[in-house]
């Protein structure tokens, strides 16, 4: 349905009108036009949500045209450790689950007790690159999944890496991160077949915004002890719009093994891709744990309380769903009030 008759349809509701002209529909057309402006909604999340619309879309004219699942059902095959046949899951993906749910719901399938300090985590991972992604644990599973290539697969296990890093932010001041790394261009990606080169020394400064890349760094500055870099940055990203993966392949023979994949998507979904190498594990940690919270508005990690909780699923009599109880005594009597009084009623429609 297009905007006006979107309009049509919602103006005399929304404002009480009796639907005798279009002064209704005219506003609620704007609104719909404008409401990036009007509502201040953030680029980069307008496209993730617009990822997730189309993701929907072609799952559901995908599982309508098979006629073997629900629209918008999707089977997807997520493996606890390691990828092995014995370890593999086959999970429906909702729209609404989110990485913290798939794992829970895995860790459930194969009752896995989660134990103080344990932080299970959904990873991406991708074979050819050789480097894996930790999911963000409100991130959502579908459009994910939708992007995977051949050779990329879906892993829970746990992240010890996660520890360290959360007491790295609580500990730290500010929220901004600079300093020197080894960074090499993908060219390839361009479509120029062009050779990426070596690693060179490049200095980088992280904030809330953008990450920005330096060739030269001046002389240190006295009172801040950061080393003063010349105004304009040879290169610049959003931070929101970057995906960080953990890992370097081989054959470009990192320096260290302590090295990102980053990969950016333009609007135009064009990719630019390139590698940044730190020389201690720990740089790596602090860099990684930077870039989550940035991203994440500093939530890198859910509270207690959403670990324990569980998704609970859907349980159907034939076309009747069955609603779990909840509450007090007094309060699960009166939900079933209404079938007590008429014990039949669960089974009208099936």
């Amino acid at each position: 349905m297009n905007t006006h008759n979107l309009a049509i349809v919602f103006g005399p509701t929304l404002f009480q009108t009796d639907g005798q002209d279009y002064k209704a529909g005219k506003v609620v057309e704007d609104l719909i036009s404008h409401y990036v402006v009007v509502f201040s909604v953030d680029e980069e999340e307008l496209r993730k949500q617009r990822e997730e619309v189309t993701a929907i879309v072609k799952m559901r004219v995908a599982g309508t045209a098979s006629g073997t699942q629900h629209a918008g059902d999707f089977i997807c095959t997520v493996y606890l450790e390691e990828k092995k046949v014995e370890t593999e899951q086959h999970v429906k993906i909702p729209a609404s689950m989110t990485a913290e749910e798939l794992t829970l719901e895995i860790l459930d399938r194969r009752n896995v007790s989660i134990r103080e300090k344990d932080y299970w985590t959904c990873f991406e991972v991708n074979e050819k690159e050789e480097a894996e992604r930790p999911l963000h644990f409100a991130e959502k599973v579908l459009p994910i999944v939708h992007g995977l290539g051949m050779d990329s697969h879906l892993v829970v296990k746990k992240y010890p890496s996660m520890e360290a890093m959360l007491l790295y932010l609580a500990s730290r001041v500010g929220d901004t991160k600079h300093g020197m790394m080894k960074f090499r261009e993908d060219r390839s990606l361009l479509g120029l077949g062009l050779p990426s080169g070596g690693f060179h020394d490049r200095y980088f400064i992280l904030n809330s915004s953008c990450l920005r890349l330096y060739k030269e760094v001046r002389s240190q500055r006295p009172w801040s002890g950061a080393p003063e870099t010349s105004h304009r940055p040879e290169k610049e990203w959003p931070v929101k719009s970057l995906k960080v993966y953990l890992g370097v392949k081989k054959k470009l023979r990192p320096p260290t093994c302590w090295g990102f994949t980053v990969v950016h998507e333009t609007e135009k979904h064009e990719k630019q891709q390139w590698y940044l190498c730190c020389d201690t594990q720990m740089e790596l940690r602090e860099w990684f744990a930077t870039f989550l919270s940035v991203q994440h508005d500093g939530l890198v990690w859910p509270s207690e309380p959403s670990r324990v909780s569980r998704a609970v699923p859907e349980v159907r009599m034939g076309s009747v769903s069955l609603i779990p109880l909840r509450g007090s005594e007094n309060e699960m009597r009166r939900s079933v009030a209404a079938f007590t009084a008429d014990p039949l009623s669960l089974l009208r429609h099936v």
